[in-house]
This record gives structure tokens, C-alpha cells and sequence, in this order.
């Protein structure tokens, strides 16, 4: 990926992790956010970050202003080398995307889906379990947690009900 174009839509503490590390292989790295600047990358219009960029990351919060940000004329401008990796529902038209791959328009789509669903697609789209909230620490965290809830179990106690 060195010498591409990373776009990343939305410069929060995720946007900002990929920009990190897409910046350390060595990419060029634009960002549209709604909110966030950041001085370590070139911020761009979201239309020129999708006609412009190789590798794109939606990853902007969804709320009433983000829904179906990416517009079908935005995603009708991507190159056709391109690869977008979604791990946010509902900025983009997840089955134009899919068409799109599917008929040689673009490169390749990963995107987080449903369970189930994950071989209903054709060609270089990777669907997968939604694991973008997976960090270390998240992991730690919750591996602590059922670790307590184990030892907890075994002594009778269940401090952490449900329901």
C-alpha cells in the first residue's frame, strides 16, 4: 500500500488509529470529518476524498446528519482500483458497493454484516462479523469480566445479572 492515498471519513479515536497506521505504511493520508482537524494529515472535501482515494475507511459516527453521507454520485466517482472498508452501517449503499465489485467498477469492499450473511456475496467483497469495537483493552476488559463471572459462579455468587 506504500505511495497510495488512504481516505478516512471521520478523524475520531478510530478514524485516527487507521490514519496512524496507514500513514506508517508509508500512504499519503486524507481525511473529511464533520468535526475533528488534525494538522498530522491533509483534510479534503468528501467528494474529492472519494474520487481521489485508493484505500477509503468510513468512519464516522452515524447520526441523522451522517445517514447515507456517501451519495450514490460519490461512490459512482471512486476509481475503479479502489477499496472501501465499511465498518460503519448506514453511511454508504452497501449493495451498490457490492454491484460495483461485482461488475469490475471497483476493486474490493469488506464491510461489517449480519450474521448468516457473510457468503451471500460475489467477487472481492469480504463480509465479516462486526468486530471494529475490538481493542486490546476491550478484549482485556472482557476477558477480566468473564474470568470474575466464572469465579463468582463457582462460589455461588452472581453479582452481574441480566434481566
Amino acid at each position: 500500500m506504500h505511495g497510495k492515498t488512504a481516505g478516512i471519513i471521520g478523524l475520531g479515536h478510530i478514524g485516527s488509529a487507521i490514519a496512524k497506521r496507514c500513514a506508517g505504511l508509508g500512504m499519503k493520508v486524507v481525511y473529511w470529518s464533520p468535526h475533528s482537524r488534525s494538522e498530522a494529515y491533509e483534510y479534503v472535501e468528501l467528494a474529492s476524498l472519494m474520487a481521489e482515494a485508493d484505500l477509503i475507511f468510513p468512519i464516522v459516527a452515524v447520526n441523522d446528519e451522517t445517514k447515507r453521507l456517501i451519495t450514490t454520485e460519490m461512490l459512482n466517482s471512486m476509481k475503479r482500483t479502489a477499496i472501501v472498508v465499511d465498518m460503519v452501517d448506514e453511511l454508504a449503499d452497501h449493495k451498490l458497493l457490492a454491484e460495483k465489485v461485482l461488475g469490475g467498477e471497483l476493486y474490493g469492499f469488506g464491510f461489517e454484516a449480519k450474521p448468516g450473511t457473510f457468503n451471500d456475496y460475489e467477487g472481492n467483497v469480504w463480509a465479516a462479523p462486526a468486530y471494529g469495537w475490538v481493542t486490546d483493552n476491550s478484549m482485556y476488559g472482557t476477558i477480566e469480566k468473564w474470568v470474575e463471572n466464572m469465579v463468582n459462579a463457582t462460589k455461588g455468587e452472581f453479582p452481574n445479572k441480566v434481566n
